[in-house]
């Protein structure tokens, strides 16, 4: 069966009853004069002007009229015929950032209403199905519509802003260069997306409220939270909030939010074990993920230093300084300690496996003169962006050094600072000046230096540590490496287990929905955690609007799938000759003035 380009031209079988009509109606009689009164007698008495409306007769013109009505408006339709070898490639295209989520029913419904729209009977069909998500595999590839639809349930958008093209040039590349690209999103886009892929956007101006962002801080020992909500509308919204912890919930706080306001919640967490967690939650509404915020305390790695314990100068600066820095402890083994801090030469030999900060012994000469030469800083992580301008040390002993060592800081040809990474994995940090008599210990270059060596050690080191992240938030957690080390372990606070093989550790995210979280390897837990969603572009749905592109698409798949009417040259020449008879068949029949009225009669 054909389909037709323009479907209101068959408006034009509206000329069938007129042609209908008009064989209907009878020409009035008309006067005749004659010469003969005797022949008035013949005559039959008939109404001057006759009845308008008369039995239809069968003619030829009647019928070629008709044969044109249909002929012109089977032109004028544009009747398409699938080509034989014609198969539908159609890839739908789903964005999987987070706001997505309040719109899932219309995209579902969008979906099946494509599908519907674009799939042409009797087609042969090759169908994908998938998200903007580049890392998530495909949702459906196959031949049946309906089980597509069923694959949507898949479907988890919980992305934030990401770009779409990898997506698209996926999507391009299944159905290739004839094929249908749909992207299914819930705003317009700013320009044309990429792979002449079109946009139906299934969203509506919604007003949401929910948590930004979380920070724990300590005051007079006790911590407390505190907590972002936002109103993301024009209008006034009036929601109910609770806390629960250790399996209690607090009475519903009533909260009125006016509009595009944020306010800021607080409150303290309870002295016990179980306290330690704490959820927030908002009355639900069309976003759901921002609606719930769960909280742990904060609990950083502690690290033990060992310092000097001498009574000269040199010894009670460093100890002074790193007593300044938190979460760190101070151990008198320095083979127990995390980090040694020592002065060159040390009393203990300083193993290979040992993380450690050294800075020069005093020099013995007095009003030793100061360096001189320019200062240069080298591009490294620890010394990005501080100022050693104003840095001024003294001739002192120099450290040796190994040629693997990477300097950070030269005044002229002179190393001041160098780091040392050890076979063992151990981080050195040597300072090659007094500390005493420097003025590094005013400056904040070095505070900042060392602070920074500090936390990548306490990154590195193996111990259970609590924190709270965004969803999906990448995680760095040390663990035990080699072949003979266990796998790590996720559980999430509803009950869910993941195994992670030690080699894909680095690929660790916090869970893509708001809950509590524990990391573990074997019997020891290395990380217990809350995600909550903070993501304000994804959680303000006001620039949520409804655009329509599909009709492009539908277009461009019946110009890539069916063809026109071979035979339409023949149609014209057919209609033209019908046209030419109905003219000839109908033109009254006059010959030596008889007339068609009564062929008995002649004019005068």
């Amino acid at each position: 069966m054909p389909t037709f380009a323009h479907p209101l031209a068959l408006w034009a079988l509206l000329g069938i009853p007129v042609v209908l009509a008009i064989h209907f109606l009878q020409k009035r009689s008309r006067k005749v004069r004659v010469t003969t009164l005797f022949l008035l007698q013949q005559l039959q008495r008939e109404s001057e002007k006759g009845n308008r409306i008369e039995r239809l007769r069968l003619s030829v013109p009647l019928w070629l009229q008709l044969l044109m009505v249909l002929l012109f408006t089977w032109l004028l339709a544009g009747p398409l015929w699938l080509k034989n070898d014609a198969i539908h490639r159609v890839a739908l295209v789903l964005d999987s950032s987070a706001s997505m989520q309040a719109f899932r029913p219309a995209a579902e419904k969008a979906v099946r209403d494509s599908l519907s729209g674009i799939l042409l009977p009797g087609a042969r069909a090759e169908l994908t199905l998938l998200g903007t998500d580049v890392n998530a595999a495909n949702l459906y590839y196959g031949t049946s519509a309906a089980d597509l639809v069923k694959s949507m349930s898949a479907w988890q958008p919980q992305l934030g802003t990401h770009d779409f093209t990898p997506a698209l040039r996926s999507a391009r590349s299944l159905v290739g260069p004839q094929g249908a690209v749909l992207l299914i999103t819930d705003h317009p886009l700013p320009a044309p997306p990429a792979f002449d892929a079109k946009v139906l956007s299934v969203g509506q101006a919604t007003s949401n409220v929910g948590w930004a962002g979380v920070s724990v801080e300590e005051k007079d020992g006790q911590k407390y939270w505190r907590a972002l909500v936002r109103n993301y509308s024009a209008t006034p919204q009036e929601r109910e909030w609770r806390a629960e912890a250790a399996g209690k919930a607090s009475a519903p706080s009533q909260l009125i939010l006016a509009p595009n306001e944020s306010r800021t919640l607080s409150g303290p967490f309870l002295e016990t074990a179980e306290g330690e967690m704490l959820k927030l939650t908002l009355t639900p509404d069309a976003l759901v993920l921002d609606d719930q915020l769960p909280i742990v305390q904060p609990q950083p790695k502690t690290l033990s230093l060992n310092v000097p314990a001498g009574k000269d100068a040199s010894a009670q600066e460093i100890a002074e300084l790193f007593s300044r820095f938190s979460d760190t402890t101070l151990e008198g083994l320095s083979a127990k300690a995390d980090v040694r801090i020592i002065t060159w030469p040390p009393s203990i030999a300083l193993e290979a496996n040992q993380h450690a900060c050294i800075f020069a012994s005093p020099s013995r000469a007095d009003n030793a003169p100061p360096l001189t030469g320019r200062i240069v800083g080298e591009a490294h992580p620890l010394t990005e962006g501080l100022n050693w301008q104003s840095l001024l040390v003294r001739e002192g002993m120099v450290m040796p050094q190994d040629k693997k060592d990477r300097v950070l800081l030269w005044q002229g040809e002179r190393p001041l600072i160098s780091l040392r990474q050890t076979p063992a994995g151990a981080r050195q940090l040597f300072c090659h000046f007094d500390l005493a008599t420097s003025n590094a210990r005013k400056l904040p270059a070095l505070a900042v230096l060392l602070h920074r060596f500090l936390e990548e050690i306490r990154e590195g080191k193996i111990a259970p540590m609590s924190a709270n992240y965004d969803v999906r938030q990448q995680l760095t957690v040390a663990h035990q490496r080699g072949e003979k080390a266990s796998p790590l372990t996720l559980k999430t606070g509803e009950g869910k287990t993941e195994t992670v093989p030690v080699h894909q550790a680095h690929l660790l995210r916090a869970p893509a929905l708001p809950t509590f979280f524990e990391i573990s390897q074997g019997d020891q837990t290395l990380l217990t955690a809350a995600a909550h969603f903070a993501d304000t572009r994804e959680a303000d749905l006001t620039q949520a609007k409804p655009f329509d592109e599909s009709a492009d698409l539908d277009a461009q798949q019946i110009e890539t799938l069916q063809e026109t009417d071979a035979n339409w040259r023949f149609w014209i020449l057919f209609l033209l000759t019908a046209l030419l008879g109905s003219w000839w068949w109908g033109r009254d029949k006059k010959a030596g003035g008889v007339n068609s009225a009564n062929p008995h009669l002649t004019q005068a």
